[in-house]
């Protein structure tokens, strides 16, 4: 009898842990959203990334694995096609059609649209939104939400730890997010210049002033274009000049050499951190010190 009880005090946590564990084969295409992902999944299994290391979505192309992933997978979180491109025509042979959570299609999501310039550059006539949408912490939280909830429906015996992930991961969010405000405060007023045009959101909840990008989508600005941003920042009217991980630096470095621009670095995709639930929260943070450090003269 002591003995049964011995076993049953040593093996019962054994079994609780696994009562959580979860075989929800889950699949998320870029890092910031598979961070959020796997907030909402801690203590019950971690989600797939499809775009690793500092690939970037932009010119991905999948490989054999990354197709069988997504045939094996119970539920598939990505933002759509105008974010990851790459995913449109293998997203057709997934079987289950309803296991496909295109994250950008919430109504619930603030969305800023494209300037008409950019918008020309699409094609199909439709109206074409910014799709960095993570980079606003309220639609963050959105997404976190949405995640949960498919979750849920997909693994109903870990409903609880589910929502308390989404609480978690909100109340984390908060408390950054005001400590950014706090960082980007005395950047406000500051005119910034960025190499790629993904900012629109992350701008408009720090309330900040970006007055131009290099590449306002994947394709570089004309001549006439750079020379613009040149007199821009040669009349003063420019603090600080950023390029990104993802894209070539020497025209940046071009401009700098010209100007004498203070240039500083800005991963807003988090392609030079490693993934994970930390990953979003860094993201954030690196962006703000990278703009606080370099604007600040």
């Amino acid at each position: 009898m002591k003995n049964t009880l011995i076993s049953f005090i040593f093996f019962f946590p054994l079994l609780c842990t696994t009562s959580r564990a979860s075989s929800l084969q889950v699949v998320a295409s870029i890092k910031p959203i598979h961070s959020i992902v796997a907030s909402i999944m801690n203590g019950v299994g971690k989600p797939s990334l499809l775009v690793k290391g500092n690939s970037s979505p932009h010119e991905y192309s999948l490989h054999p694995s990354d197709t069988m992933m997504l045939k094996n997978a119970d539920i598939i979180f990505w933002l759509g096609s105008e974010m990851e491109f790459f995913l449109v025509k293998p997203l057709d042979y997934v079987d289950k059609q309803s296991n496909i959570i295109t994250l950008s299609n919430s109504p619930n999501l603030h969305k800023i649209t494209l300037p008409q310039k950019q918008q020309d550059h699409h094609h199909g006539g439709a109206v074409v939104y910014d799709m960095h949408l993570w980079l606003s912490p309220i639609n963050a939280k959105h997404m976190a939400h949405i995640i949960a909830k498919e979750l849920i429906k997909n693994d109903p015996k870990n409903k609880e730890i589910y929502t308390k992930n989404e609480e978690d991961f909100g109340t984390k969010l908060d408390k950054l997010d005001k400590e950014l405000h706090d960082i980007l405060l005395p950047v406000q007023g500051k005119k910034i210049i960025v190499s790629h045009g993904a900012y629109r959101y992350f701008e408009k909840h720090y309330n900040l002033q970006i007055i131009d990008s290099v590449m306002p989508n994947t394709i570089l600005l004309g001549a006439k274009s750079l020379q613009r941003i040149k007199d821009k920042i040669v009349s003063g009217k420019v603090s600080c000049l950023f390029y990104e991980p993802e894209f070539d630096s020497k025209i940046i470095q071009s401009i700098a050499n010209n100007t004498g621009i203070i240039v500083g670095m800005l991963d807003p995709e988090g392609l030079l951190l490693p993934e994970g639930s930390d990953l979003y929260f860094q993201l954030l943070r690196n962006l703000s010190k990278s703009i606080a450090q370099n604007c600040i003269s």
